[in-house]
């Protein structure tokens, strides 16, 4: 364990119980290829919050991509930067809705 290794205190029931689940089957069902209509329906939020949790999740991916290239491990590389390919498509990542 990091924390620990770190001398970081945590409580890791507390820690656990910050994690939001709620847009996973969204997420899983986008990167399946769903349309947006279909996937906000599994969502219960705003189109924004979903096109905002999408964007920041791509941004990640596409960061540790980066970090396993950094690091010399390709193979995880390549999985990251296919997630990415998954997330990025569609309205989600028009640069503008006003055409």
């Amino acid at each position: 364990k990091a924390s620990i290794a770190c001398k970081i205190e945590l409580d890791e029931d507390e820690f656990i119980e910050k994690f939001n689940p709620g847009m996973m089957e969204a997420v899983f069902a986008w990167c399946k290829g769903a349309k947006f209509v279909d996937v906000q329906k599994l969502t219960g939020t705003f189109e924004g919050t979903t096109i905002r949790t999408l964007r920041r999740l791509e941004e990640l991916v596409r960061q540790l991509a980066n970090a396993a290239k950094s690091i010399g491990n390709h193979e995880l590389q390549t999985k990251f930067e296919k997630g990415s390919e998954l997330l990025k498509r569609d309205i989600v990542f028009c640069s503008s809705l006003y055409l």
